[in-house]
């Protein structure tokens, strides 16, 4: 590649930039400083949650009703205070890994057969009654590591579509440091995000924001 052709490209990768910022700023998207490691080498753009109604409505439900306290059943072998004994002491992937794998025991359901609807959201206590499908295996894994101390910064349920099957699907992000971590209900095995290849983020949320995520060029 010559100079002429090398600087012909990095004017259009400029001008791309520029135009994804304004295009953000015209929708009222916020542009990240992208202090976070890049997920499955997206560009996010930061908006508020009021358009993730079925998200909103799963944390009104948690407040009111939680099912974190000591002595709250959650399998025949299983108290709250039992699994919070588990995680005392071990590392942030440790905690993920016993977080997943005892979630993922639960049977995975539809929402059409739990709840006679097309989407909807569980909040944790609904998990536990009636189990659900993939976004609400993440919501209560999320809602699991915030009580273990993991910051709701360092967490995203994201909806992704799996690539191979052209579906839709939802997971758990968890960020440490420049590591990206994916829980998920189709995995015992936490699983680095750099090692995962078939899944596409469309949007992501906390109980903070919710993010759209384009394709980096």
């Amino acid at each position: 590649m010559n100079s002429n052709t090398g600087l012909a490209h990095a004017v259009r990768a400029s001008v791309l930039v520029l135009c994804s910022m304004l295009f953000s700023v015209l929708l009222g998207f916020t542009v990240p400083a992208q202090a976070k490691p890049r997920l499955f080498g997206t560009v996010e753009f930061q908006m508020d949650l009021k358009k993730q109604q079925n998200w909103l409505s799963a944390i009104r439900k948690h407040e009111e009703h939680s099912i974190f306290f000591d002595e709250k059943r959650f399998n025949s072998s299983t108290f709250w205070k039992d699994l919070k004994q588990q995680t005392e002491g071990k590392t942030l992937l440790q905690k993920l890994n016993i977080v997943n794998r005892f979630w993922n025991r639960w049977p995975y359901r539809t929402d059409p057969e739990v709840y006679g609807k097309q989407d909807y959201w569980a909040a944790p206590y609904e998990f536990l009654a009636k189990s659900g499908d993939c976004e609400d295996y993440s919501i209560i894994k999320y809602y699991t590591l915030k009580e273990l101390g993991v910051p709701v910064d360092a967490m995203r349920i994201v909806v992704v579509k799996e690539t191979i099957r052209n579906i839709g699907h939802a997971i758990l992000a968890v960020y440490d440091g420049d590591k990206v971590y994916i829980l998920d209900n189709l995995s015992d095995a936490v699983r680095p995000a750099e090692r995962v290849r078939n899944y596409a983020p469309q949007f992501s949320v906390n109980e903070k924001h919710r993010w759209v995520h384009v394709k980096a060029r």
